[in-house]
């Protein structure tokens, strides 16, 4: 589970469970039955058609990038990036790489809409996914591009509705797939549409949004009138009992849960469809239906690993029949939500809770049931141990229960809870070694990573003539968690020396894709808990940020609406200036502090390569600071101070270094001044601006602004002179705070709040 958008934390930070995600949905539609989409299937190692010429993939490319509306760079070679955007590589700059290692664009024969052109351009995604296609060679044809087959625009409604999903089904589903996302606060529709723009980039356009409120969809429809996009108040307000479950945890985060599942449900036994079930926390690096449709074609539910089986954020499931194992998963997934949430009563049924006592705890969690609904099916037997019966005992002692103390004091019982039914179906599970002829499609920096996965054969408990499914236990490398797991080390080796970067292209540097390779197909930021916004800033610091994903909700964070860019330059952080994370993050509050006060966007320097305590900052466990870019511009982008729930700096507008050095041949060295960062002064109260000139001179006024070190070096950290300790009481009463709120008001700049609550994160930083 994951709180996103809804504050307080669901069960699964309790249990130690990786959280997944946001959704929600429909009970009883039930559609016309021919209205089934129909389903086809592509033959495994089917001969690729004739690779088509360059000219002919620069026709189909379109020429102009697709992922952000910037000019092509001036020189060969050379990436642009709109500030605070994307990486756009024009045609010409990567004509080496679409020569000589990506196939063409197009899919199948399929008429190309309007709407659906992202993936024939030469985004940076597109361009990494056709690479990854060409290089699949006898299974290019699996990369497949997924049309909606009835497109339409603002396609959706309330779930009330018994109409809305039929149409919704029609305006999303293609080929017999659909993927379903769910998204609910301001950083959540940013992360989800930019997951949706990452896999459009793909040519995967058959999604679903689920949403939490009509004014969410309206938002994205706003962004992105393509979308299907559905929500369901009514669900949201039905009343549920008093147990402990529904009591202490937040109402919207548990109705999101589970109505997503219900409507999963739906999309698969009533609707028929293979679903890819997202989380808006992820990234994906590459297209994944080449690897579902060919190395795990036969596995009805494909789900991310978990603590003890299995996440429910991040699952694949396809080749449903009604009435198989696998429907009976998600069916009785339902059913026992359905159950704990609006019967809690009923847990005092199972043999091992009969002394529980009301109210009861009465887990009904979709990720605790979900495993011991996957140990139901692989034993063959009902289980409600480890998910619901063992977390009664645990929360009902929280609350004075002498009957539950008394059974979490018997570590035998507890360990019987855990670990009997849950060590059976471990017993059961299958070892699934790498088939060698799919290595092409798989195609990772750290192909030491395919290695043996597990699986099980999935039964009815009570009904041996159900027909059996499979369950495959997603691999580290197609389904990752993040900051842990294989993620960092499969990243690490992207980034080795050993590629030879020099030889590579300008997207594969950017993107530290050597020969088009990932770290993994997916990574899953459950466990980073600094929020979606915190997410947002790695996704644009990696370079996988969509520029268009923040046109959606823009008046939920702080973004100067310019141009105009202050830049600091190297010498201004020269080796030894700064001695700590806490030293970086005072400056990084004096540098946007700056950029407001001037009315222009801030380049965020990167750390130093030689200090030790940056070297600490890109730890997972630390997190500060992440690598990106390989090749002459590798560096170490700052994370800024996380949140879980609030934007803090996350939610204020600045440029990485990184994609400021990839616009600088576009911009006319007369269009960029330099200037001694100590002949910037503040004014006394009386003058009518905060700044100015040491010499009485006019501001600059040139496009970019770069701030150099005084003459003789900094003796200081640099910009000291900008006093920050105002913002340690997270105020602006404060002498210096109180005249730039005046100052930033009459500059017309939105959220002071965040502005505020971003200055105090970084004065008192202590990292």
């Amino acid at each position: 589970m994951s709180s996103s958008g809804a504050s307080g934390c669901p069960i699964a930070c309790y249990l130690g469970l990786a959280a997944s995600g946001l959704l929600m949905l429909a009970y009883q539609l039930q559609p016309s039955q021919d209205q089934t989409p129909l389903r086809v299937t592509v033959p495994v190692g089917r001969v690729p058609a004739p690779r088509p010429s360059v000219e002919s993939m620069r026709q189909a490319g379109g020429g102009a990038a697709q992922w952000v509306p910037v000019p092509a760079p001036k020189q060969a070679g050379a990436a642009a990036r709109l500030p605070g955007g994307a990486l756009a590589v024009s045609a010409a700059a990567l004509l080496d790489v679409v020569g000589s290692r990506a196939s063409g664009a197009v899919s199948s024969g399929k008429e190309r809409h309007p709407w659906f052109q992202d993936h024939l351009g030469d985004g940076a995604m597109t361009m990494l996914n056709r690479g990854r296609k060409q290089t699949a060679r006898e299974f290019e044809h699996t990369f497949q591009t997924y049309m909606p087959a009835v497109p339409g625009e603002r396609v959706g409604g309330d779930l009330d509705d018994p109409d809305t999903l039929l149409r919704a089904v029609r305006a999303s589903a293609a080929d017999g797939e659909v993927m379903l996302l769910c998204v609910g606060g301001s950083g959540s529709m940013r992360t989800g549409l930019n997951l949706v723009l990452n896999f459009r980039s793909m040519g995967l356009y058959h999604m679903l949004i689920l949403a939490l409120e009509k004014e969410v969809c309206i938002s994205l429809w706003d962004a992105m009138p393509s979308l299907a996009c559905v929500w369901w108040p009514g669900r949201l307000s039905a009343p549920r009992p008093a147990s402990l479950y529904n009591t202490m945890f937040n109402k919207v985060a548990l109705a999101f849960f589970e109505a997503r599942k219900v409507l999963l449900e739906r999309l698969v036994l009533t609707h028929r469809l293979n679903v890819l079930h997202l989380d808006a926390d992820t990234i994906w690096f590459a297209n994944p239906y080449p690897i579902f449709k060919t190395i795990y074609r036969d596995y009805s539910l494909i789900v991310q690993t978990d603590n003890p089986f299995v996440n429910a954020g991040v699952l694949y499931v396809q080749n449903v029949q009604p009435g198989d194992s696998a429907a009976w998963v998600l069916q009785e997934l339902n059913r026992r939500i359905d159950q704990f949430t609006y019967h809690p009563e009923t847990v005092a049924l199972l043999p091992h809770s009969r002394w529980s006592t009301q109210p009861h705890f009465a887990n009904a969690d979709e990720q605790a049931n979900l495993n011991d609904i996957v140990v139901s099916a692989v034993n063959g037997a009902a289980s409600f141990t480890a998910g619901v019966e063992f977390y009664e005992a645990r929360f009902k002692k929280e609350k004075g229960s002498a009957e539950a103390a008394k059974l979490m004091s018997d570590h035998t019982w507890t360990g019987r809870m855990q670990g009997e039914d849950v060590g059976r179906a471990r017993g059961k599970l299958v070892t699934v070694r790498p088939d060698l002829r799919f290595e092409k499609v798989v195609h990772l920096c750290k192909m030491d990573l395919w290695k043996p996965v597990r699986s099980a054969p999935l039964r009815v408990p009570g009904n041996a003539t159900a027909t059996p499914a499979s369950l495959l236990l997603a691999p580290d490398w197609l389904f990752s968690h993040f900051p842990y797991g294989v993620f960092f080390p499969s990243f690490r080796k992207c980034h080795a020396d050993s590629w030879r970067w020099k030889e590579l292209s300008v997207l594969e540097q950017r993107l530290c894709s050597p020969g088009f390779r990932v770290p993994t197909v997916m990574v899953h930021f459950s466990g980073l808990r600094n929020g979606q916004w915190g997410r947002r800033n790695v996704m644009r610091a990696l370079g996988f940020w969509h520029a268009d994903a923040d046109k959606v909700a823009p008046e939920a964070w702080v973004s100067i609406p310019t141009d105009r860019l202050l830049v600091a330059g190297p010498s201004l952080l020269a080796h030894g200036a700064l001695s700590s994370m806490g030293d970086f993050d005072a400056f990084a509050a004096r540098l946007l502090l700056l950029g407001f006060l001037l009315g222009r966007r801030v380049v965020m320097p990167s750390l130093p390569q030689g200090a030790s305590w940056a070297e600490e900052a890109i730890q997972p466990r630390h997190l500060r600071a992440i690598e990106v870019g390989c090749g002459p511009e590798r560096q170490r982008a700052w994370l800024p101070m996380p949140h879980s729930k609030e934007p803090w700096c996350s939610g204020i507008d600045f440029i990485y270094d990184i994609d400021y050095k990839a616009l600088v041949p576009t911009i006319p060295p007369e269009h960029v001044s330099h200037i001694s960062a100590s002949s910037l002064r503040l004014t006394e109260p009386a003058g009518a601006s905060l700044l100015s000139m040491s010499s009485g001179g006019p501001l600059p006024d040139a496009r970019v602004l770069v701030l150099n070190a005084p003459a003789g070096g900094n003796s200081a950290q640099p910009l000291d002179w900008l006093p920050i300790h105002d913002w340690k009481q997270n105020s602006w009463k404060g002498p210096f705070a109180s005249r730039v709120h005046e100052a930033l008001g009459a500059a017309s700049i939105p959220n002071l709040r965040i502005v505020r609550d971003c200055m105090h994160s970084l004065a008192t930083s202590k990292d």
